[in-house]
C-alpha cells in the first residue's frame, strides 16, 4: 500500500518521516507559542513608558532654552524696532512744526498761557516745553494761532512736565496743542501710549535764535520688563518752510 507523503499547511509533519514530523511540530509550536503572547500584549510596559518620558524630557530640556533665547530675542527686535518708529515719527512732526514756525514765545509773554496756571512758553529751565507762532502764509504776517509742543502725563495732558522729574509708574508722552480763533485744541500725543518719553529738550541757537536743537527720548518695556530706550537728536530752523 502506497504511503502518503503530501504535505498540509494545517499538519506540515503530516506524510513526513517520524524523524522530520517530530522536527516540524516542534517549530509550529514554538511559532503558535509565539504568535500568541504577541496577540496577548495590548500595550507597553511600565518600563518602556518611564525610558520614552525619560528620552522626551532630556530632548525638551535641549530645545527649550535655544527656543526661549529665541523667543526673547525676537520680543526685543520688536521693541527696540518700535522705540524707533515711535521716535522718528514725533521727531518729524517736531520739525514739521517748527520749520513752519516763525518766532518762540519767550518766557515773560502770556500769549500761550492755557487753562489755570498752564503757561506753553519756552524756558531754559524747562526745555521739555515750547510754544511759538504759526506763520499764515495766505496773508504773509503773523496772526494769532499758537503751537506749542510739551511732554505730559496722559491723565493730565494739557500740563507740561518735565520727564526727567515723573515718579515711578508715570510715563509722560509727548503731545501737540495748538491755539486758534481764540481757545486751545485737545492735546494730540504725537508717539503710541506703549513708550513713554524720558527726554525732551528743546535747546535754542543761532545768531538769530531761530535754530532749535531737539532731543528726544522714549523708553519701552522688555519682555522681561527690563527698559529699553532710544535716542534720537535733530535741528529744525525756524521759518524754514
Amino acid at each position: 500500500m502506497k504511503k502518503d507523503h503530501s504535505i498540509t499547511l494545517n499538519n506540515p509533519g503530516r506524510g513526513l518521516p517520524k524523524h522530520m514530523s517530530n522536527h516540524f511540530d516542534r517549530y509550529r509550536t514554538n511559532d503558535l507559542g509565539f504568535l500568541s503572547t504577541r496577540r496577548g500584549r495590548t500595550g507597553f510596559t511600565l518600563l518602556e513608558l518611564v525610558i520614552a518620558t525619560s528620552i522626551l524630557s532630556i530632548i525638551a530640556l535641549l530645545i527649550y532654552p535655544a527656543y526661549r533665547a529665541s523667543s526673547r530675542s525676537y520680543q526685543l527686535s520688536v521693541v527696540q524696532s518700535n522705540l524707533q518708529q515711535n521716535a522718528r515719527i514725533g521727531m518729524k512732526k517736531m520739525v514739521k512744526e517748527l520749520e513752519a514756525g516763525m518766532v518762540v514765545i519767550p518766557e515773560e509773554s502770556n500769549d500761550a498761557k492755557g487753562e489755570g496756571s498752564i503757561n506753553y512758553v519756552y524756558e531754559k529751565e524747562k526745555p521739555f516745553k515750547m510754544a511759538f507762532y504759526a506763520w499764515n502764509s495766505t496773508s504773509g504776517l503773523l496772526d494769532n494761532d499758537i503751537i506749542a509742543l510739551y511732554a505730559a502725563l496722559p491723565t493730565l495732558n494739557t500740563e507740561p512736565v518735565g520727564p526727567a522729574f515723573s515718579s515711578e509708574g508715570q510715563e509722560p508722552l509727548l503731545y501737540i496743542r495748538k491755539y486758534s480763533s481764540s481757545e486751545w485744541s485737545d492735546p494730540e500725543p504725537l508717539v503710541l501710549s506703549d513708550v513713554k518719553v524720558i527726554q525732551l529738550n528743546f535747546i535754542m541757537g543761532g545768531d538769530n535764535q531761530d535754530q532749535i536743537l531737539i532731543t528726544l527720548e522714549l523708553a519701552q518695556a522688555g519682555p522681561l520688563k527690563e527698559w529699553r530706550t532710544f535716542k534720537l537728536v535733530s535741528a529744525a530752523r525756524l521759518g524754514a518752510r
